[in-house]
């Protein structure tokens, strides 16, 4: 038999606690997770850290009785599955992190959730950058027990995170900080604002692929956008010029350029050299939903005379 409407409060339910940060939930959840005492946990070695911000992620796990294990990424920042597999086998039985970076969903989650899984360890999945990737409906934040999320990089406020259990169990006690942001979130239109997002990081896309410097001067990290992600940023790599003097040109012409890792956290600088080298080398573009697309042609223009910077 078929009822009349939904009944089950259990089927496809999840639980969003809100903080004032991101890394504050994390924190909370890292406290319980550890409770009986330190554990591995395992996160991507391309996280930056800035004097002004600390490092979102690893802050948390530095102040907990955690050990972080690093894992190894590709030059496009997916997964180094061999790198991670390693460490899994090296340290079974804590949590695994997963970053999406700039909005991008891991290509790889199918294979890193059995990893995880094989590993008795717990899946955390990182979408400081990807809320409308994952509200939309792409793949990002169905594959870990945990989301985190941060909702200033995502709408214009000065702080606010998110949290989501996806498996209950993990809700032990934990008590979130800002409960008043579910009535902020749910003001805003998600879908028009991830269209418009994807709009501007097609529209520059396309410009900056059509640059005769394209290849030579800078490659775009992602020359596409994947169907189902939106973007935070568009990153693109500088291959010959000095990217610090590109970020302080077109700020100072007043295009809020950002450089997301533009150091790395201390613990993984000696042991992941290409790492840090894209760290140095990486610029992101503004995609946001207040770009005006009638200013992307003066954006890249921008970005070309700052390469001779």
């Amino acid at each position: 038999m078929i009822g009349k409407g939904a009944t089950d409060p259990k089927r496809f339910h999840h639980r969003a606690l809100f903080y004032n940060a991101a890394r504050e939930g994390f924190g909370d959840l890292l406290g319980h997770f550890l409770a009986d005492g330190p554990r591995d946990v395992l996160l991507p070695a391309f996280i930056g850290w800035s004097p002004r911000e600390g490092s979102g992620v690893f802050d948390p796990v530095h102040a907990s009785t955690a050990r972080p294990v690093f894992y190894n990424l590709n030059p496009d920042l997916t997964i180094d599955l061999t790198s991670l597999a390693r460490a899994l086998e090296q340290h079974p039985g804590g949590m695994l992190v997963v970053l999406h970076y700039f909005g991008r969903t891991e290509p790889q989650m199918a294979a890193i959730r059995d990893l995880a899984k094989q590993h008795a360890t717990l899946l955390v999945e990182d979408l400081a950058h990807g809320f409308y990737s994952w509200v939309i409906g792409g793949a990002a934040g169905r594959w870990g027990a945990v989301s985190l999320f941060s909702l200033h990089k995502m709408l214009p406020r000065e702080d606010g995170g998110m949290i989501v259990y996806r498996d209950p169990t993990l809700l032990a006690g934990q008590r979130e900080t800002a409960p008043e942001l579910a009535r902020f979130l749910l003001d805003y239109d998600w879908a028009s604002i991830a269209a418009a997002r994807c709009e501007n990081f097609e529209a520059i896309g396309k410009r900056l692929r059509a640059s005769p410097r394209n290849g030579s001067d800078f490659t775009l990290l992602w020359p596409e956008c994947p169907a189902g992600d939106v973007p935070q940023t568009l990153p693109v790599r500088i291959l010959r010029g000095d990217r610090d003097a590109v970020y302080h040109r077109m700020n100072a012409e007043g295009f809020g350029m950002v450089s997301l890792y533009h150091t790395l956290i201390e613990e993984v600088r000696d042991g992941f050299p290409e790492l840090v080298a894209l760290s140095r080398a990486i610029i992101n573009f503004p995609v946001h939903q207040d770009v005006d697309p009638d200013a992307i042609e003066a954006l890249v223009a921008s970005f070309e005379r700052s390469l001779d910077a």
